[in-house]
């Protein structure tokens, strides 16, 4: 559900943009007034083709879904405190380095074919900022409980609820039972997050380590085989963001830690 939201308020911001509308209600007047459809049909189709512009920006995406026009930075490994989180970034951003050098190198034919992919690798480079700060944020609230004591804490006051006689006694028991399986259930879905989160850059890297290699394998081909390839790559990259917006998404919905 998620996903589909994401996606929907995306189409929704570029189908009432001011732009957009405006060119659709200039053609449905100037129809009317001139009782012309082709002119209306040509309006529709120019609206629609601004309205799909809108959706396949990734600028566009960025700005609608985070508020922002550019991607997060990759924040400072040495202000993480998690091992695993600084690791995965330090990775990532050895990763862009070296798919920045191939661009570079590529003729300058190919990098005007791969734009769109190089969009969406700056689309993933700003979910990995984001997917850092928050399981660094995870870890460190991890770092500060202990789970297991937590788990027997809830077990006990079942077990007290369970053998104690009195009404009233066992109803509190059985109050204080729910709180600390709450507990017991949030720390075990602030566990489930960071693992995930990990999953997910680990992926991110997987793809920006995989890019160098299909850009290199694009000069052996003709423009023609060299535009399906780049259009694949497009979108498989564009599939990871809507996975990754979806799953932010997600993250949003667990309590927030201090540090």
């Amino acid at each position: 559900m998620a996903k589909r939201s994401g996606v929907g308020k995306v189409f929704g911001r570029a189908a009432t943009g001011p732009l957009n509308l405006g060119v659709l209600g200039g053609a449905v007047i100037g129809a009317v007034a001139l009782a012309s459809w082709p002119i209306a049909a040509l309006g529709g189709a120019a609206y629609a083709a601004l309205v799909a512009s809108d959706v396949s920006s990734a600028e566009f995406r960025r700005r609608v879904l985070f508020g922002r026009s550019k991607p997060s930075a990759l924040p400072d490994p040495k202000t993480l405190t998690d091992a695993e989180v600084r690791a995965a970034v330090e990775r990532i951003a050895t990763a862009r380095g070296a798919l920045t050098k191939v661009v570079k190198s590529i003729p300058e034919r190919i990098q005007r074919n791969v734009g769109t992919a190089l969009a969406a690798i700056d689309e993933l480079h700003g979910h990995a900022a984001v997917l850092a700060v928050r399981a660094d944020a995870l870890a460190r609230y991890l770092a500060g409980v202990d789970p297991a004591a937590a788990q027997r804490e809830a077990e006990a006051l079942t077990a007290r609820a369970r053998n104690t006689a009195d009404a009233d006694a066992r109803a509190s028991y059985e109050a204080a039972a729910g709180a600390a399986n709450d507990r017991v259930t949030a720390l075990r879905d602030i566990a489930t997050a960071r693992e995930r989160s990990l999953a997910h850059l680990a992926r991110i890297e997987s793809a920006i380590k995989a890019l160098p290699a299909k850009l290199v394998r694009l000069r052996a081909l003709d423009e023609q085989a060299s535009d399906a390839l780049t259009g694949d790559v497009g979108a498989e990259l564009q599939r990871m963001n809507i996975d990754l917006r979806a799953f932010e998404q997600t993250l949003e919905g667990i309590a927030e830690v201090n540090a």
